[in-house]
């Protein structure tokens, strides 16, 4: 009778662990998915600013709702491959029309708007960015050759500032025959 007893126990004893083996399981899996879900929302929210419905911030630069008129300057850019002129369009830093970067173009002229709510040093590589991160007809990746005002200029595209109707021009391979070296800005640009 002892044995039974003690045959008994040990088997009450052995389902007790395996239930809390399974508990144990089950209690981790759960809390993996709750810390899981946490990081993913914390993410989306500390990558998208309140006001700009679902637009990121691109290279410290908000996706705002209204442009600012505290500094507003405007340039132009030009894009080569290979010889030939590269389409830069319209609306890169515009995102369905519901926000704009504080870097943008509104037309496929080339011209590059900086509507901001602080005077700032801006870059071409932040621009480059925001065009990677909203728009169409991307530009090759690699070390283009870039010139201001038909200068060559030793920079990379991050250290390029963005200066007042400034004629920028990015070539990537061969350089075309002749570099653009300034552009006419419409009138109160």
């Amino acid at each position: 009778m002892v044995k039974k007893i003690k045959k008994k126990n040990e088997k009450i004893n052995s389902e007790k662990e395996h239930r809390k083996d399974k508990n144990t399981i089950i209690s981790i899996v759960i809390i993996v998915t709750v810390v899981s879900t946490l990081v993913v929302i914390f993410h989306g929210l500390n990558n998208t600013p309140a006001n700009s419905g679902q637009a990121a911030i691109v290279d410290g630069i908000q996706c705002d709702n209204v442009t600012s008129s505290n500094f507003h300057i405007n340039a132009h850019l030009d894009v080569f491959v290979d010889g030939k002129s590269y389409f830069v369009p319209e609306k890169i830093g515009i995102v369905n029309g519901t926000c704009s970067y504080w870097i943008h173009t509104t037309d496929n002229t080339g011209t590059i708007n900086i509507e901001a709510p602080m005077n700032d040093n801006f870059t071409l590589g932040q621009l480059f960015d925001i065009w990677e991160a909203t728009g169409s007809n991307l530009p090759p990746h690699g070390m283009p050759i870039i010139y201001i005002n038909g200068q060559q200029v030793a920079s990379s595209l991050n250290t390029i500032e963005i200066k007042s109707h400034d004629e920028i021009t990015v070539v990537y391979g061969v350089k075309p025959q002749t570099l653009p070296t300034s552009y006419q800005f419409s009138p109160g640009f």
